[in-house]
């Protein structure tokens, strides 16, 4: 007869580690419930930041941050992060490719989007920085996708946001609108999808753009003057949907108003945005308040070919590392009308909420190894959390057409009102079993359905006719 042995060598000291495996909580829904009818019950709710405050974020009921160096872990929210390129990575195209391959190969976890450079229609220190040419940009844009679907293929690529610069005259080296400085963000974007479809090939998911609203409501017109109002992103879809990419999604990467430094006590300030050409766009809180709050409601309603809203921004005025008078500041939320405004305002987004917290231990995947003369009791637990404002039911259960079958102990299936945990035992005796390797699954599901559950947890046993051990001396080097 032919025993199964397996031996077990250790030092005379051992370490056991234990991994906690637990989900998100992920913003409860705003005090007033979704009122009306939505168009786009998917759109995502984001805010450029300066510092993570992500705690503030979920306070809103917002889903995304915006940001611009690379998560070391996953945040409780969405992250889209927006990655350099522009035309001094031209010379080194490699160089620019391993930079993109080295965010999304050790931090894509962490990443939800990506938006592959700034405002390249311009050649300011913020886009292009030399005359932009669309079909150099989409040289970078096209490395970027294939380095980032390599390593991270669910993610989202958006194309850098263009900025609004209005309808520019002139024709630079057979360019159309464009003056040297910068080019037409209707022509530049024209230029990138003939670009784009030449290429034969997939370069990105959506398109990005910046609709701030200067000094216009948000609900004015797309054709204001210029083009110069939080609607202008209608013309672009529809530039979209001429090019034959009317099945992609636009994201608003930027957006916002810019407010009075007079009714934020900065009066000092107001000269220093009138001097930087800001003057005519500045608008009074209440104002700012009305205008985004009007705008997220307006695109959730009517764009359902908006992918996301994330507003610039929601504090940078509380980074101490600008200027006084950096008009970045002023088109900030935080402690501001707009705040209130936009913690209250109906959200359109599909996600479940609450989302249910698992807390497993010890790990995703339980195995046990026993003998027949030392039978090995094995337990696993499963913690369901309800850190929300409504209540779910959950469901544990075993696959019993599997080699293993646990038992469970506790309540399979209950109802979480919010702010309440239950604890639930998966119990595996190996006694019940002879020699051999055994098989099972837990699954964790919910109702509403949520898009994390059903969740699977494996458990594997092994029963040996005899486990021998071998204790080996530890050996230290000085």
């Amino acid at each position: 007869m032919v025993k199964r042995i397996f031996w077990i060598i250790t030092g005379c000291s051992v370490l056991l580690s234990a991994l906690v495996v637990a989900g998100w909580e992920f913003p409860s829904p705003p005090k007033a419930g979704a009122q009306g009818t939505f168009a786009n019950p998917d759109m995502g709710y984001g805010f450029n930041v300066a510092a993570w405050d992500v705690e503030k974020v979920q306070e809103l009921g917002f889903t995304w941050v915006k940001v611009f160096n690379t998560p070391g872990s996953r945040l409780p929210v969405k992250v889209m992060i927006r990655l350099n390129a522009d035309s001094t990575h031209m010379g080194n195209i490699e160089g620019f490719k391993s930079e993109v391959r080295n965010a999304a190969q050790n931090s894509g976890a962490y990443i939800d989007a990506y938006e592959i450079g700034n405002e390249v229609n311009l050649d300011a220190s913020y886009g292009w920085t030399t005359a932009p040419e669309a079909d150099r940009y989409v040289e970078l844009l096209c490395a970027a996708y294939a380095e980032i679907k390599a390593y991270d293929p669910d993610s989202i690529v958006i194309t850098a946001g263009l900025a609004p610069t209005g309808r520019v005259t002139g024709n630079w080296n057979g360019r159309l609108g464009h003056n040297g400085l910068y080019q037409d963000d209707h022509e530049f974007l024209r230029e990138m999808l003939d670009a784009v479809t030449a290429k034969g090939e997939p370069c990105f998911d959506a398109v990005g753009y910046h609709n701030y609203g200067f000094d216009k409501a948000f609900d004015v017109s797309p054709d204001c003057e210029n083009g110069f109002c939080f609607r202008g992103v209608e013309k672009i879809y529809d530039v979209m949907v001429e090019k034959g990419f009317g099945d992609s999604k636009v994201w608003t990467t930027e957006f916002g108003w810019i407010v009075n430094p007079n009714d934020v006590g900065k009066p000092d300030c107001t000269q220093t945005l009138i001097d930087q050409g800001r003057g005519w766009q500045m608008v009074g809180l209440q104002e700012q308040s009305d205008n985004i709050a009007g705008a997220f409601d307006y695109a959730a309603r009517n764009w359902e070919w908006m992918g996301g809203l994330i507003l610039f921004n929601l504090n940078f005025d509380q980074a101490g590392y600008y200027s006084r008078c950096e008009q970045m500041r002023f088109y900030s939320v935080q402690g501001r009308p707009a705040e209130i405004a936009l913690r209250d305002l109906p959200k359109a987004y599909n996600e479940v909420i609450p989302k249910p917290i698992p807390w497993v231990y010890p790990s995703g995947s339980w195995s046990g190894l026993a003998s027949v003369a030392e039978p090995l009791v094995m337990t696993g637990t499963l913690k369901v959390e309800n850190a929300g404002d409504a209540p779910f039911t959950y469901t544990v259960s075993v696959d019993s057409g599997m080699s293993l079958v646990p038992t469970i102990k506790g309540l399979s299936s209950s109802v979480m009102e919010p702010g309440s945990e239950t604890t639930v035992y998966i119990v595996t005796d190996s006694s019940a079993y002879g020699v051999g390797t055994y098989d099972g699954k837990v699954t964790l599901s919910t109702e509403p359905a949520d898009s994390d559950f059903p969740a699977e947890y494996l458990i594997k046993l092994t029963v040996a006719d005899e486990i021998r051990r071998t204790y080996l001396p530890n050996i230290l080097q000085e």
